[in-house]
């Protein structure tokens, strides 16, 4: 009966030790998968479309459908602007290349090719200070261990 509680005792420990061994290589896998693809993300001041912002006019009425197929067709006309136009009530938001043109130069474009009575929105100092994205803290672990991962390999 001894012997049998030994044996017991012995495969239970075998079963631990497999799946403690198990755990720990799953562990180690997904930690290189991880460190992988840290290593291997793109640079951070690398970014497609850089040059592409969004920008918005405000009207003082709302739009009905004529006007708004009107405006787009107006914003559309202009050099630089994309065709993602959002025309909402009283709000166009468009695309446009900063390069080609900025939004104070397509709203004076824009306000040439119509009557319109609308104004440019231009966010606050307070706003344009922030930080755009904030997908990461700097001072979290995240961004660190990232930052870290991304200096040893680069």
């Amino acid at each position: 009966m001894r012997e049998t509680q030994k044996q017991i005792a012995m495969k239970i420990n075998k079963t631990v030790k497999k799946i403690a061994l198990g755990a720990l290589a799953v562990f180690f896998l997904l930690f290189g998968i991880l460190v992988y693809h840290i290593a291997n993300a793109r640079p951070v001041g690398s970014v497609e479309n850089a040059t592409i912002q969004i920008s918005r006019i405000d009207f003082d009425q709302p739009f009905d459908s004529l006007s708004a197929i009107a405006v787009k067709k107006n914003l559309q006309s202009i050099p630089g602007v994309k065709s993602d136009i959002i025309v909402k009530r009283n709000v166009v938001v468009y695309f446009h290349d900063n390069t080609i043109a900025d939004a104070k130069k397509v709203y004076d474009e824009l306000m040439a090719k119509g009557n319109y009575k609308a104004e440019r929105f231009l966010v606050p100092p307070s706003l344009a200070a922030k930080q755009v994205c904030p997908v990461m803290k700097k001072d979290s672990f995240k961004y660190k261990f990232s930052a870290f991962i991304q200096g040893i390999f680069n």
